[in-house]
């Protein structure tokens, strides 16, 4: 089972937590924390009401310290300093705040615990640009920080290869 936690949770990081708890795609991965620095009560609104996706079927509550959605308890820290965290068991960051584009933010989640970190989009730092249909042959065990870069390369790159 490879753990994830995703760190922001704003338009990509509730894509992904909608997508995993929707989709049999996502088996063997386990989603076990989010953290965002908005409110709790906050981002369980957003993912409740989606205002591209709709309603969230599955039910959307929270209690102190999780969201649970889908009836899965998932832990939620309010952690502006990602390295403050405890990350040692995690085995993916899926960096979601559009911060880390150089390497010193997303090494964050590495001195927090995390054993790679995949940013979620444009990073000339990372060790490696992955783009699904493109180069993804390419991803190696030695990549710690990944980026899967930018919505037009994505959507570009595959066609071009």
């Amino acid at each position: 089972m490879t753990r994830v936690v995703i760190n922001g949770f704003g338009r990509i990081g509730r894509s992904v937590l909608r997508a995993w708890l929707t989709s049999d795609a996502w088996q063997g991965v386990e989603v076990v924390g989010v953290n965002d620095i908005a409110s709790l009560d906050i981002c369980a609104y957003l993912f409740e009401f989606d205002s591209v996706f709709g309603p969230f079927p599955g039910g959307v509550t929270t209690e102190p310290g999780a969201l649970i959605a889908a009836g899965r308890r998932i832990p939620f820290t309010p952690q502006q300093n990602l390295a403050a965290l405890d990350l040692s068991d995690v085995d993916v960051l899926m960096e979601c705040t559009g911060r880390a584009k150089d390497r010193e933010i997303a090494e964050q989640g590495l001195v927090a615990g995390a054993a790679r970190v995949l940013v979620s989009g444009p990073s000339p730092d990372a060790d490696l640009t992955v783009v699904l249909g493109a180069n993804d042959a390419r991803l190696s065990a030695d990549h710690r920080i990944v980026s899967n870069a930018s919505c037009t390369t994505n959507a570009l790159a595959p066609l071009a290869r």
